[in-house]
């Protein structure tokens, strides 16, 4: 979900989240919401046989290549290595 999205529903500032979620959990929203998609994208690597494609796609990446990347960033494997 967009920090904007967010906010919305919520009835706040963006701004003020992103600093709430600094305070609060040491690191911005979109690193916080990486984060969790990664761990969630590592559950289906892991008990699934779907395309990695489509493992980026239900954990909220429409770009392979971004996903990839960020992957790789957190857990310090591509997507295909983690799940060999």
């Amino acid at each position: 979900m967009r920090l904007t999205l967010l906010a919305e529903n919520m009835n706040m500032n963006p701004n003020y989240i992103s600093q709430l979620f600094k305070k609060e959990l040491g690191c911005g929203y979109h690193a916080y919401l990486n984060q969790a998609r990664v761990e969630k994208a590592k559950i289906y690597l892991r008990q699934t046989n779907e395309p990695i494609t489509a493992v980026a796609e239900k954990v909220g990446f429409s770009d392979y290549r971004i996903f990839t990347k960020i992957f790789k960033g957190i857990v310090g494997e591509t997507p295909s290595q983690f799940r060999k």
